[in-house]
């Protein structure tokens, strides 16, 4: 635990975040963000950061816990609160670079506002099944896969198998990447049942957030598809004729920029949904792009 408190602490914005709350007693999300001159994003992944330390009211004002209260007194103690809180916040470039390579933004409106929750995935999915549908392609986890001819039904079946694969290799590395395996008790066979039951449903909201998340991360996957509906709807002759060797390697390129950027949201969403460390995220992310090269190998579709 103290591991765990003094890891959150040295990320300067979490500092300021705390000894903000704790000057203040109790404040609002917007008071604080503009309090400490940072992103509505960068604020509300800090705070899911903080969740040991940090709690709602029932007016969705912030507030210490009694270990947060703790937290607060040691720093400040340790140099005045007035002097940290003054510090500078982070520069325009660094925004700019943070937003781009570790875009938490992106997953904020998924965890405060249940239309976004519901809005965001189902334009994913929306996008990605007319794209690839249209241009004769199916996904398979993380691997797009040219097809002449499915049904729709395959491609839909296709389409679920990946979503569960990934969500449950996700969920079960970002466990183990956060170092809960260490907690783990296994439960005898009359408690199995019963622990997997209560686990869903004391959990089911973050379920239901985390799914959301990954979906988001997958539109990238849709890039492939997107630019080669492009080229035929407007018939632009950029993409090289199906077969050549020249359509392979253009093929090959735009599915390792989907893939690429595709990790990129995928860490974001799993360290934020997770509160799993970017560099644990990042191994999640990137074991599971080798996972599915290999399925996918195996199986002899690429």
């Amino acid at each position: 635990m103290e591991e765990d408190i003094m890891w959150l602490l040295r990320h300067k914005s979490r500092r300021r975040i705390i000894l903000a709350i704790g000057e203040a007693g109790k404040i609002s999300a917007t008071a604080l963000r503009d309090k400490l001159g940072i992103s509505t994003g960068s604020l509300y992944y800090n705070l899911r950061q903080l969740g040991g330390l940090v709690q709602q009211d029932q007016k969705r004002n912030y507030m210490l816990t009694p270990e947060g209260q703790r937290v607060y007194k040691a720093l400040t103690e340790q140099a005045g609160s007035e002097g940290l809180l003054s510090k500078e916040p982070p520069g325009k470039l660094f925004t700019i670079l943070s937003s781009i390579f570790f875009p938490i933004s992106l997953f904020t409106p998924i965890y405060e506002s249940v239309a976004m929750r519901i809005f965001l995935p189902l334009l994913s999915i929306s996008v990605i099944s007319a794209l690839m549908i249209y241009a004769k392609f199916i996904p398979f986890i993380l691997h797009v896969l040219e097809r002449p001819r499915f049904t729709v039904l395959e491609f839909g079946t296709n389409f679920l198998i990946s979503v569960f694969i990934i969500y449950i290799y996700t969920s079960i590395m970002s466990w183990i990447a956060a170092g809960r395996a260490k907690t783990l008790r296994i439960p005898n066979r009359r408690e199995l049942l019963p622990s997997i039951k209560g686990w869903l449903k004391n959990n089911y909201a973050e379920h239901i957030k985390f799914l959301a998340c990954l979906l988001l991360s997958l539109l990238p996957l849709s890039i492939l598809p997107g630019v080669i509906t492009i080229d035929r709807l407007f018939k632009l002759n950029a993409i090289p004729p199906a077969g050549t060797g020249s359509y392979f390697v253009v093929r090959d390129v735009l599915l390792l920029v989907s893939q690429g950027i595709t990790i990129v949201l995928m860490i974001a969403g799993i360290s934020y949904a997770k509160n799993v460390k970017w560099q644990g995220a990042a191994m999640v992310s990137f074991s599971l792009l080798y996972f599915s090269f290999f399925v996918n190998k195996v199986m002899g579709f690429v």
